[in-house]
């Protein structure tokens, strides 16, 4: 058996998102835009924001939903974002988070924004309902942003250079690898 069928073996048996990438970054042409085309493909109810739409907002405005891992969101995350569990239930979410986000749009991202999309889509119905102006996903998420040498911070506003590539596999989406930390 070959490495690669061994590989492949092993992210099946690690989950279909780990596997879902292996296939993705396989090819010589899979880059974050394509990946992104095929959230859009899978979330057509989710609605999208640009990095650089997102840079001119008014932080005041905008609440930041980081939907990643406690160990990826030590690492880095984008200014002021609150960290969220990617599992939780729509109603927990508006308990939690409904005065937050009253009169403010929502901003979720991940890495490339496939988890955030799942969020996004299970709660923004509620989310309006609730009172905010709209909520959105980050195109191609805290990958993009720190590709583009965008500012990102550890705890308070201490700012960083380092992501956290999630796995090695979608690491290979971040341009300097250099600039990751586990």
């Amino acid at each position: 058996m070959s490495w690669k069928s061994k590989l492949l073996i092993a992210l099946l048996l690690c989950g279909p998102f780990i596997a879902a990438g292996y296939f993705l970054l396989a090819s010589d042409d899979a880059d974050l835009a394509k990946i992104h085309g095929a959230i859009e493909r899978e979330f057509t109810n989710v609605s999208h924001i640009q990095t650089d739409d997102l840079s001119v907002l008014n932080p005041k405005d905008i609440i930041l939903f980081d939907v990643r891992e406690p160990s990826e969101f030590a690492v880095s995350h984008l200014k002021s974002a609150i960290r969220i569990n990617p599992e939780i239930s729509t109603q927990d979410f508006i308990e939690k988070f409904s005065v937050l986000t009253n009169g403010k749009t929502a901003i979720f991202y991940c890495s490339v924004g496939q988890r955030s999309s799942v969020l996004a889509d299970r709660v923004q119905s509620a989310l309006v309902s609730s009172g905010a102006k709209a909520a959105y996903n980050l195109e191609g998420g805290i990958f993009k942003w720190h590709n583009e040498r965008r500012l990102l911070y550890t705890s308070g506003a201490t700012p960083t250079k380092y992501v956290h590539p999630y796995s090695p596999i979608w690491g290979g989406l971040v341009k300097d690898q250099k600039r990751t930390r586990y």
